[in-house]
């Protein structure tokens, strides 16, 4: 018996931090059965990135017809058959949220197509995702679909509570797939320069400033606080929709500080270079601070605990809990916190080394018993 696993990639591709997470699923898939991509629902350049391999097939080639009626298709006609193969469907990584009782009838529709696939034996997969926050409906309509996987593996203990308060079907921990990534090796230099990068809004893709400002005011009393006036502040983004954050805080910083703005969204290989010569990187993205760890830059997440649970609950779960920012915090406590973390930054990038080989370890144990 064959293993077919078909792919579906992530809908949000404007954010290189998805394009990660969706590219590091699809090299540690491939080993474990015949890879389709199904490029008929994400444009072909994201396809193209998460799919190097001339092995993996296109959906589009395969059977030119959308992800789940081809699935269907195969089942059914694998019942009338002697020749048997194991078919999977994995659901992209990321980050699922809802809300609204419109949203929770079409999400248990989906859901319900799911449980029929799973009838007629596949298998269906999700891995190292956050879940949350959802709105009662909405909960429950992702706790029937839990029903429908072979394995639901969230990558944060915030969300295992949220799914065992659901009553999820057998939720499991599973860490976040930037964990197994092996960044680009990149000629180091010594980069005496730090890196902001923060998101226009709590939510969503409209560019927020009141959301900005009290982290805009906080950012520059930190710099100060710890010391960095004269150092060279650089101003990227690595998601299409923060742009006109770099930009408002490029224009509030430039006269008070050496301040650069890169107006293009970074690629993986610019991310790569430019966060792994950084001095440290301030930011509350998720995957760019993991990204940045990643190319060996200690990185701050500037951050609500309360209110940014996906960041701070991985940090919290990995000990990095030192480096969170928090602006509930006094911004005194934030410098020291950048003063105190920078002076034993070998040792905390070597502790880091140490979590992130852990985990590694830990995804791929996992992933082989889902295809055991």
């Amino acid at each position: 018996m064959n293993n077919i696993i078909f792919f579906k990639p992530a809908r949000q591709t404007e954010n290189i931090g998805d394009l990660l997470i969706n590219l590091v699923e699809v090299d540690l898939l491939r080993p474990y059965g015949q890879i389709v991509v199904d490029d008929l629902s994400a444009p072909g350049w994201f396809v193209d990135e998460i799919s190097r391999s001339k092995s993996d097939l296109r959906l589009s080639k395969f059977s030119g017809k959308p992800l789940l009626k081809t699935l269907s298709s195969l089942l059914v006609k694998q019942l009338f058959s002697s020749k048997k193969n194991q078919y999977y469907l994995a659901i992209q990584p990321g980050h699922t949220s809802r809300k609204g009782f419109d949203v929770a009838v079409s999400n248990f529709k989906i859901n319900a197509k799911m449980y029929l696939l799973k009838m007629m034996g596949c298998r269906i997969v999700r891995i190292g995702f956050s879940i949350g926050p959802f709105d009662d409906y909405n909960g429950w309509a992702e706790s029937f679909g839990s029903k429908a996987y072979h394995y639901y593996a969230v990558r944060d203990n915030e969300s295992l509570k949220i799914a065992k308060k659901y009553n999820f079907k057998n939720p499991l921990y599973f860490p976040d797939l930037a964990w197994a990534y092996s960044p680009e090796r990149q000629q180091k230099a010594n980069g005496d320069y730090i890196v902001i990068s923060m998101r226009s809004n709590a939510y969503g893709r409209i560019h927020d400033s009141t959301y900005l400002r009290p982290l805009l005011t906080r950012i520059r009393e930190i710099l100060v606080l710890s010391g960095q006036q004269n150092t060279k502040i650089v101003l990227v983004h690595q998601v299409k929709y923060d742009r006109e954050a770099s930009a408002e805080i490029y224009e509030s910083l430039k006269s008070e500080f050496n301040a650069e703005l890169i107006d293009t969204m970074l690629t993986l290989s610019q991310a790569n270079e430019i966060y792994g010569n950084a001095k440290f990187i301030i930011s509350n993205r998720l995957h760019v601070l993991l990204l940045a760890l990643k190319c060996g830059a200690l990185s701050f997440p500037l951050v609500d605990v309360v209110d940014n649970k996906k960041i701070t609950s991985i940090f919290n779960d990995n000990n990095l809990s030192d480096l969170i920012l928090d602006i509930k915090s006094s911004a005194e406590e934030n410098g020291r916190q950048i003063v105190r973390n920078f002076e034993k930054r070998e040792a905390v990038m070597g502790e880091f080394k140490k979590i992130q080989a852990a985990n590694k370890q830990v995804i791929e144990e996992k992933l082989s018993t889902v295809f055991r």
